[in-house]
């Protein structure tokens, strides 16, 4: 199989398994109060699919050193389908729609990183360092998709039947996987317990300093996307007029017009300095990010926050592809199914606490219909992100 075959191949199997990635986030204000929650409780509901995703994956990106990635990615994918189809038939409060957000974020871990090894098992440089950029890079292709599409389904025929329609896009990537996908590296023979020891990643003070930065990025990107199309919600609703497109539709040009820009820094960063490229891409984020934290406390109109919102959504998935890249580039070849898991666990602590934490922020600023609680929730997600450059100069300090 050519690389440009595989890599397209894992990247359409990646953006089918995500279309109930952010389904949660396209439909947040009409479960908040249909479900009648606090913002707190909407954080978590937001955030506890990357605490499933956390859970999991120590134990499924490992296993791929020793049983078949393809064979983890087809038990995982299978398992997207049916939480999403029981989300969409018997989901009901916050607690049982807590219970199959977080086994969709165990089916997540069982596709994403093991799709990821196949593609770093197959490939030869610098065909796998451009493919894994590429692939991580159209992670925001599949959350824009799934913004995007959950939010005009719900709005057409209700919020199930988006849930629905991405059970059935799990099907399809199951067939992707099956028919597509090769198997990747393993070696059978290798006993381990279920456990594997990772201390030897943790050595590793190269990959580390990434998969903090990875935590970091991560902590920013879905603290902004799960909250933005309520924070859009607020503002259309505050008596500042319409801004010029509805919030599902801003979040997804959010979302979608980070994956050129990932691509064209994972590019860039792959011919030169890394981290000197990740350091500009560091800056843009925090300026746009200030920027949109203070547009709640003024009298900007909302097509104007909007345009910022988009700019910092480019600017904060700018740097997906290069840091996962880095942390891929630096591993230990026999470790690299156990230090993409430590990337993937850690970095997703990130995902599950910054939404979270901006819900928290809500609440204890004063409510959703607080502009200072906007401010407060926006400032979370800029904060995290700041884990990144701090991690990537420990890195020039002591690599």
């Amino acid at each position: 199989m050519s690389p440009a075959r595989l890599t397209f191949l894992a990247c359409s199997y990646l953006v089918l398994n995500l279309l109930a990635f952010m389904t949660v986030a396209a439909v947040l204000p009409t479960l908040i109060d249909e479900w009648r929650m606090s913002n707190a409780e909407a954080g978590w509901l937001g955030g506890v699919f990357f605490a499933g995703y956390l859970c999991a994956v120590p134990v499924l990106v490992p296993l791929t050193d020793r049983v078949s990635p393809r064979r983890v990615c087809l038990a995982a994918t299978a398992v997207g389908a049916l939480s999403s189809l029981a989300f969409a038939a018997f989901a009901g409060s916050f607690w049982s729609g807590l219970l199959f957000r977080f086994l969709a974020g165990v089916a997540v871990a069982g596709a994403y990183m093991p799709a990821l090894k196949i593609i770093a098992d197959t490939l030869e440089e610098p065909w796998r360092s451009r493919a894994s950029s590429y692939y991580t890079s159209v992670f925001a292709l599949g959350t824009a998709f799934s913004i995007f599409v959950g939010g005009a389904v719900a709005d057409a025929s209700g919020w199930r039947y988006a849930f629905a329609l991405a059970g059935a896009g799990n099907l399809v990537a199951l067939i992707v996987a099956w028919r597509g996908l090769p198997a990747g590296r393993f070696d059978p023979g290798v006993r381990r317990g279920l456990l594997v020891d990772f201390r030897p990643v943790f050595r590793n003070r190269e990959a580390l300093a990434y998969i903090c930065a990875y935590a970091g990025h991560v902590w920013e990107v879905f603290a902004n996307r799960i909250w933005i199309v309520a924070f859009f919600a607020w503002l259309s609703g505050a008596g500042r007029g319409e801004a010029f497109a509805s919030p599902v539709v801003i979040a997804t040009l959010a979302a979608l017009l980070g994956v050129p820009v990932a691509m064209a820094v994972g590019e860039i960063a792959a011919r030169g300095d890394r981290r000197r490229v990740l350091g500009w891409v560091h800056i843009a984020a925090l300026a746009s990010g200030a920027a949109l934290v203070a547009s709640p406390l003024t009298s900007l109109s909302p097509s104007v926050v909007a345009v910022l919102a988009i700019l910092y959504g480019m600017a904060i998935y700018g740097d997906t592809g290069a840091v996962s890249a880095g942390t891929v580039a630096s591993a230990d070849p026999a470790l690299r199914g156990a230090t993409m898991a430590v990337h993937a666990t850690i970095g997703f602590v990130g995902a599950t606490l910054g939404p979270a934490v901006a819900g928290v922020a809500l609440d204890l600023a004063g409510g959703r219909q607080t502009p200072v609680a906007w401010s407060a929730a926006l400032a979370v997600g800029v904060l995290g992100g700041l884990m990144g450059p701090a991690a990537l100069r420990w890195i020039g300090r002591r690599g």
